[in-house]
């Protein structure tokens, strides 16, 4: 007799795993890219709009909350194929002795986010759920060393979508709000550290905005004329949360570019022990 499932094998996978480990949190199931889902899911719909649908076997009804803050019907079903994609190129991948990155662990986050900010544009969101957000969605703000490890170990670019989440809240929160008379790629990451928020620089007038990004620019040590002043800025960001300095500098550019190899290979080194220890 063939086994029922509740939309399709991935989802009822991931709902019973988030059921049987959501009461361990430190646990490698409840840490694992299909709970994490749910998780995320949870976050931006709420438990109850989840797992009722699950308990009532109701998929109409699960499929529709998942659009009730804005996303498309092709969205949705895409989202429901590309999780299956996901499940079932993890199972084929598990018995090959080489493993492959799985081209549709970024394309779920991906929409994922998409929801996520669909609910901010509808409600507005705080800081705090921003934050959780980002912890889940395998960013530079995740701080389970699994989660680290396997968004390594799957994700054919492990940044993708921290940049993507960016790129489109720029789009859909600040664009929106002030205009066009200045740069508008800000790095709202960067801006947090020098105390200035979303919602501050929604507050703010060009001129303002303009002094706040000068001074994000020197507090992370980067040279506002070069032409990559931004790629720079973000990568003394991700620099500042790993090791707690602001640029990685010695007055000496060849010296400087020995340490900075360092650090890669140090980086690289860190993340094959987390991988090879699990």
């Amino acid at each position: 007799m063939r086994e029922e499932y509740f939309i399709n094998i991935a989802f009822t996978q991931a709902i019973k795993d988030y059921i049987a480990s959501k009461n361990m949190p430190n646990s490698i199931k409840y840490n694992s890219f299909l709970v994490v889902v749910i998780r995320i899911l949870v976050l931006i719909y709420g438990e109850a709009d989840l797992l009722n649908p699950y308990y009532l076997n109701n998929e109409l009804a699960f499929l529709t909350n998942l659009g009730k803050f804005g996303l498309s019907k092709s969205d949705i079903a895409v989202f429901k194929d590309e999780l299956f994609n996901y499940y079932t190129f993890a199972v084929t991948n598990s018995k090959e002795a080489l493993k492959q990155k799985n081209p549709y662990f970024k394309n779920v986050l991906k929409i994922l986010t998409d929801m996520f900010l669909e609910k901010r544009k509808s409600l507005g969101l705080n800081y705090e759920e921003e934050e959780k957000f980002l912890e889940l969605a395998y960013t530079s703000h995740t701080q389970d060393y699994y989660r680290i490890s396997e968004n390594y170990y799957k994700n054919d670019d492990p940044g993708f979508i921290e940049k993507y989440y960016y790129s489109k809240l720029n789009e859909l929160e600040v664009t929106k709000d002030l205009g066009s008379t200045i740069n508008m790629n800000l790095n709202l990451e960067a801006l947090k550290y020098i105390g200035v928020n979303l919602s501050n620089i929604t507050e703010m007038n060009n001129e303002q905005i303009a002094k706040a990004q000068e001074k994000a620019y020197n507090y992370f040590e980067v040279d506002e004329s070069s032409p990559n002043r931004d790629e720079l800025l973000q990568n003394s960001v991700n620099y500042f949360k790993t090791f707690g300095s602001k640029k990685i500098t010695t007055g000496n550019g060849f010296v400087d570019i020995l340490l900075l190899m360092s650090v890669i290979v140090t980086s690289f080194s860190v993340f094959a022990i987390i991988i090879f220890s699990l």
